[in-house]
Formats: C-alpha cells, structure tokens, sequence
C-alpha cells in the first residue's frame, strides 16, 4: 500500500515539473553567444552571457552589445533614418587609437574562407572608419602561431594579385581578431579598388610558411544621398484614374471641336474669293494686260475732246518733253560728231511749231485784242 502511494505521489510530481516552462533559452540564443570586448589599450577578453531570473523576470547578464545581437538596425544617411533587417553589419571600433570596442567570438573552422568570419566577401570598407578582421582561432593547430594580417591590391582584368596594400604587424593568432583603419590613400585617386584579403603563418624565424586566402573587399567612399524612388503606384488607384483623366481629355476635344463650328461659319464667298474678285483666266483680257481703271480714265478724257473739237472749240494740249540727243540715248555708242550741229527745238518746221498748243495761242490772241 505504502508503495503504490509513493508511486502515484512521483507521478504527480513528474506530472508537475513537465507543466512548468522551460525559462532556459536554447543554445542557439543569439543573446547567449560569447562575445569579445577590446578595451582602449587593445587588449581582448571573451565575455560569456549568464541568464538569470530578476524578481521573477528571465534576464540576460553579461550580454552583447546591441550592434552585435540586433536583427534590425537604423541608419542615419545625410539626415536621413533608414532602417534594415537581417544580418549585423561588419563590427567596428567605437572609440581609441587602440580599436576599442565589441564583435561576436568567429566559429569558422571549417566553412567558406575558413578561418575568416569578418569582413565577407565583397564587403564595402570606407575611409576613416576602424574594421575588426575577425577569424576562427581554433583553426590554428598550434595557440601560440603567429600571423601577419595583409592586403594586397587585386587586378580587376586579370584576376592578378599585384601590389601589397597594407600589413599588420606580428599577430597573435589566438586573439582572433586584429583591427585597422581604412586610409583614403588605399584609393589611389580612384572611385573604388578591390582588395584581397589573406593571413600569413610565420615560422619561428619569421620567415612566411603558409598563406591562407580569404575574401575579397572593396574600399571605396561612402555612397552620399540616394534620391527617394517613391512609393510603388496603387493599381487600383491607377485603374479608376486612367480611365476618368482620358474620358475628361476627350471630353474636352470633343467641346472644343463643337464650339469652333458654331461660332466660326465659313462662306462659300470666302472661298471663292480669288474668283470673284478675278485671277488668272476669270480676270478681263484688259484687266490682265495692265490696262484697268487708267485707261478707262483715258478713255472719256478722249471722249471730252471729241465733244470739244465737235463744237469747234480747240482742245487743250501739254508741251511736249524734249527730245533726248542721240548720245543721251545710246551712250557711248552715239559717237561723238565731227562737226558742230545745233539742234533748234523752236524754229520753223520744227515738232514745237508742229504741235503747237492752239488753245494757248488763242488766248494771247485775245488779250492782244483787249489791250
């Protein structure tokens, strides 16, 4: 009896214990990661968080800074925030010609660009900022190897390495980390240039033995403002406002076009206008010589004459011009006469006593008479 009690009392507690939640995070828990801090004077130490229960509420102590552990980080660009998700950027230096600051402990043993973990291939690196170049200590069979950090200029043509861009000093491989500041001088004058990344195991007389490859990073300046591209446009929007700005435009065609025609009327006359006042075969034979209103002029001045001359009255005639000399009309070519000649305009049988002015004459007749 006293055995079945005890047994049914320990599946109660089983029962009990299985109910409570599991306040322990899983291993995995990005919070829970060790992490590295580097003090002003460079020297690291690994920092491994502890969870703990505060007044009943599950806490982290000792945990990464928020730069290494976030998800989601904002960006101040120009004066502009942006906020991005996923990965945590490339850890930097915050403070100290020493590189002081924080980055997570690098577990790259065996993976891609082993034993890199930062930077990552095709990292953009920017002049006057302090980088962390971080890789797996375990990698290195022996802790106390040490390695020369180095750079060297990569042939964007050829794929080449040529010249060495920078070196770190004599390095510790243990430390997993060494930091540096990028020059504006890595440039050289031009908008960007590909920097290949490598780690160089020394033997104990300093000579290189081994040379590990890793990524490849590109120094270059940092992008300035990029323009707004805009919200993407409502199709729905775009639906119901297309149709209603084409209808209005068409409306407004068509009223437009209903207005000319009814208050601009074009008459048959307008159109004929040429015909009615005369063109071309329409015109008189008169009218297309030249002749016209002159001549019709002309015509009833000789009309008045022969009424004149009919009742025996004399008609009234201008003095006709004087004739032009032979060289006057033809230049050069008249010659110029071996004798003197006198032309008289005015004697007997001459065109003036020819066409006299009879009407004239009369007159002087008859004042002669009255005086």
């Amino acid at each position: 009896m006293h055995t079945s009690r005890s047994a049914i009392g320990t599946a109660l507690l089983f029962s009990l214990a299985s109910a409570m939640p599991n306040l322990r995070p899983r291993q995995t828990d990005a919070a829970l990661e060790p992490w590295v801090t580097v003090n002003e004077d460079g020297k690291p130490s690994t920092v491994t968080p502890v969870l703990s229960t505060i007044s009943g509420t599950p806490t982290v102590i000792s945990g990464a800074p928020h730069d290494i552990t976030a998800t989601v980080f904002t960006e101040t660009n120009y004066g502009k925030v942006s906020t991005s998700t996923g990965t945590a950027p490339i850890p930097t230096a915050t403070g100290g010609d020493a590189g002081a600051g924080a980055f997570p402990v690098c577990h790259n043993k065996d993976g891609d660009n082993a034993p890199w973990c930062q930077p990552t291939q095709g990292t953009p690196l920017y002049p006057g900022t302090t980088y962390y170049f971080t890789w797996d200590p375990t990698f290195f069979p022996a802790p106390n190897t040490t390695i020369l950090v180095q750079g060297n200029y990569l042939n964007e043509t050829t794929g080449q390495v040529t010249d060495q861009a920078f070196e770190s000093p004599k390095w510790s491989a243990s430390w997993g980390f060494w930091s540096y500041k990028i020059e504006d001088s890595l440039m050289k004058y031009q908008s960007a240039k590909n920097i290949t990344l490598q780690l160089a195991t020394l033997t104990a007389d300093g000579n290189s033995s081994r040379i590990i490859p890793g990524p490849t990073v590109l120094v270059t300046n940092y992008p300035g403002p990029q323009p707004e591209t805009g919200k993407t446009p409502d199709t729905l929007a775009l639906v119901i406002a297309l149709p209603t700005v084409l209808g209005f435009v068409a409306l407004c065609v068509v009223g437009t076009c209903i207005w000319h025609k009814k208050t601009r009327k074009i008459g048959l006359g307008n159109i004929m206008s040429r015909s009615r006042h005369g063109y071309g075969i329409g015109k008189s034979s008169r009218s297309r010589m030249g002749f016209g209103k002159k001549n019709k002029a002309n015509e009833r001045i000789q009309l008045m004459e022969r009424e004149i001359e009919a009742e025996g009255g004399e008609v009234y005639r201008d003095m006709p011009d004087r004739p032009r000399r032979d060289s006057d009309a033809l230049g050069s070519l008249a010659g110029t006469p071996t004798e003197e000649r006198r032309m008289d305009f005015y004697g007997p049988g001459s065109r003036d006593q020819r066409d006299k002015n009879l009407f004239r004459d009369e007159l002087k007749r008859q004042n002669d008479e009255r005086f």
